[in-house]
């Protein structure tokens, strides 16, 4: 899926609506379940709260600088094997079609979620709309490294 570009999560469920179809090349970092199930966990701390939060300080500052940029550029680069701080080791391996599952039941969780958000571990506190392009730029960026056999 190199060079794949996602607008929102939306465009994120209709992608892995067509990728329970096709048999993917192994990925050069993680399983691809691993990645859904990352990406997955990452949504869900904004509604339960992340297990670690870098400094006050930092997520003013520097975490708020970064997030703008991203959010200007409409893409992010990122450590695609950095687990989230202070989570869980993901244990579970799982086949790709309940990644997916994992995935979408997520992103609809999210988009239905009417509560408080959570901070983000590094970027603070972001709106609704924020962390949706943020998400989706997280993903596109997992997304970038798995292949499909044709």
């Amino acid at each position: 899926m190199n060079n794949v570009q996602f607008a929102s999560l939306d465009d994120v469920k209709k992608e892995l609506l067509i990728m329970e179809g096709y048999d993917v090349i192994p990925t050069k970092q993680w399983p691809l379940y691993e990645i859904l199930a990352h990406c997955a966990q990452t949504i869900e701390y904004s509604m339960t709260g992340y297990p670690q939060l870098k400094p006050r300080i930092v997520r003013k500052t520097i975490g708020r600088i970064v997030i703008r940029k991203f959010l200007k550029q409409g893409h992010m680069k990122h450590d695609l094997t950095a687990h989230v701080p202070g989570a869980a080791k993901l244990e579970k391996q799982g086949t790709v079609k309940e990644g997916i599952g994992l995935l979408l039941r997520v992103i609809d969780a999210f988009q239905a979620y009417e509560g408080k958000l959570a901070p983000h571990l590094i970027f603070g506190d972001l709106s609704k709309e924020e962390y949706d392009r943020y998400f989706t730029m997280h993903v596109t960026d997992h997304f970038s490294e798995v292949q499909f056999a044709s």
